[in-house]
């Protein structure tokens, strides 16, 4: 299998291979600062309720730039997007770090993740402008696993990087030791930019519509059957996934590094569920598929309010986040095969825009939760949403679903007979 990877990485154009390594570089970098940030908030002496408002500005300003971003993507190089949005994103962080007041940190982290949205929004347009149809499966399949390695030892070192900073710097405060080790991060962020011009401009493809043509004639109807399920699956991802370190931190008092490290055994879950998903797949239905791993999904998620014992809650930590993310591809094929070709960029936008919309919202909700009450309730209301979801890709298509499993056993027949 890597060495078949291999070869089809020796084979991609060098503006493919340089742009998947500056993603790496820029994902490492991401995950430390992801794991380090509300740590730190902590440190600043905030509670959860303000925590989780701070650290919904990603969701937010991906909300807020996915339509947009879909609408002028055809208008610009994406090598200009790409550099800007990391550049600008970098840059908009470092402020962030560097601010201690409420009003400011919101502000400057809106911002940074708006232009980190336009970084996001660009990646598959270049890889489709730089890549061949045969070259796309493996294409896609190395940028998820290089980005899970990225995170898998960003994790690692983020965990360990404030006692790495302490080692150099034994007289800084354990907030000082957080912001430094941040400021690290958002370094080898910037830095992939010296990757990243280095890629080739290529050819824009012409575009003779105007940017809000056709709008009454998409599908409305299909993509409101695709969005709903999914807003259940971000309010309950809201209310649990970015508060999950300070849970270890604050009930089983975990250190940093071993946070770190249980953040990186994560990644090598999700690495084994990718690799898993194809196999598994094949013998099911899309469907069928997202259905079954949400549902095996969500004893885990309680699971996790409810224990006391740190292993177990760890265990279940490793379990759901292989779950949902295995389904993760396979649920962003499903969505695209139900919304027609010239249209799959702004249904992407449309659905990105409606799940982090709600992603923030259920964010500051779960946070203020678990100031007022605890940890445990968000963990059941995630269970709960997920539930929802399940009921409702049930309910648009299991019809459509029966379908296709009847004509493939048809066709299947055909062929033994």
């Amino acid at each position: 299998m890597f060495g078949n990877y291999k070869n089809h990485f020796l084979n991609l154009s060098l503006n493919v291979k340089l742009f998947l390594i500056g993603n790496a570089v820029q994902g490492m970098g991401q995950s430390i600062y992801g794991l380090l940030f509300n740590l730190y908030l902590k440190e600043l002496g905030y509670g959860e309720s303000i925590i989780g408002t701070l650290v919904s500005t990603t969701s937010l300003g991906i909300s807020i730039m996915a339509i947009p971003a879909s609408l002028v993507i055809e208008k610009f190089h994406a090598k200009h997007l790409v550099v800007t949005g990391m550049l600008l994103s970098s840059f908009f962080y470092f402020l962030q770090i560097l601010s201690i007041d409420q009003s400011s940190l919101f502000f400057w982290g809106l911002m940074a993740s708006m232009f980190l949205a336009i970084f996001n929004i660009s990646v598959s347009p270049f890889y489709l402008r730089n890549s061949t149809p045969e070259q796309r499966v493996h294409l896609f399949s190395l940028n998820s696993g290089l980005n899970i390695m990225a995170h898998l030892f960003g994790y690692l070192i983020g965990g360990y990087l404030p006692k790495i900073v302490k080692w150099f710097e034994p007289g800084l405060s354990q907030l000082e030791l957080y912001r430094s080790a941040i400021m690290l991060a958002l370094m080898v962020m910037f830095l992939s930019n010296l990757i990243f011009i280095r890629i080739r401009r290529v050819p824009i493809p012409e575009t003779k519509n105007n940017l809000l043509q056709g709008l009454k004639e998409k599908e409305w109807k299909m993509l409101f059957k695709l969005v709903l399920p999914k807003l259940y699956l971000a309010f309950g991802g809201g209310m649990v996934v970015p508060f999950i370190n300070l849970y270890l931190k604050d009930k089983f008092h975990l250190s940093t590094d071993m946070i770190g490290v249980s953040y990186a055994l994560l990644q090598f879950f999700i690495f084994v569920g990718i690799f898993l998903t194809p196999t598994l797949v094949a013998k099911t239905t899309h469907l069928k598929f997202i259905i079954t791993t949400a549902i095996l999904s969500i004893p885990f998620m309680v699971t996790m309010g409810l224990a006391e014992n740190v292993t177990v809650v760890l265990s279940c930590f490793f379990l759901r986040g292989m779950l949902m993310n295995m389904s993760g591809p396979i649920m962003s094929m499903f969505e695209m095969e139900h919304v027609r070709e010239s249209e799959c960029a702004f249904a992407s936008s449309v659905i990105m825009f409606s799940y982090h919309l709600v992603y923030t919202t259920s964010t500051r909700m779960g946070g203020v939760l678990i100031e007022k009450t605890s940890f445990g309730p968000t963990f059941y209301i995630a269970g709960g949403s997920y539930l929802l979801s399940i009921i409702l890709y049930h309910r648009f298509f299991h019809n459509e679903d029966l379908t296709k499993r009847k004509v493939t056993q048809e066709k299947t027949l055909v062929r033994v007979s």
